[in-house]
């Protein structure tokens, strides 16, 4: 995975140690060592991914700021 990324969401496909193959959306915080460390934000939990491990990673059109605090969708009004 491309330094570029960081900062960025992507969408990847990923297959896991067993050989199972999951698509997920991810926040890249940064690439080192063949790792990639990320934030999934489907489940707002701090990941880490083998780069080896990424078959196929594109930028996504979602972005994190749309979610609040705690992966939730901004309602589009304002908190008083």
């Amino acid at each position: 995975m491309p330094a570029k990324y960081i900062g960025e969401v992507v969408e990847i496909v990923y297959m896991d140690k067993s050989g199972n193959l999951t698509q997920r959306r991810i926040e890249v915080h940064f690439v080192r060592s063949g790792l990639v460390y990320s934030t999934c934000l489907s489940s707002g939990a701090r990941r880490t991914f083998r780069e080896d491990r990424i078959l196929a990673c594109r930028p996504s059109p979602f972005r994190r700021r749309e979610l609040q605090p705690g992966g939730r969708k901004q309602t589009g009004t304002a908190a008083k």
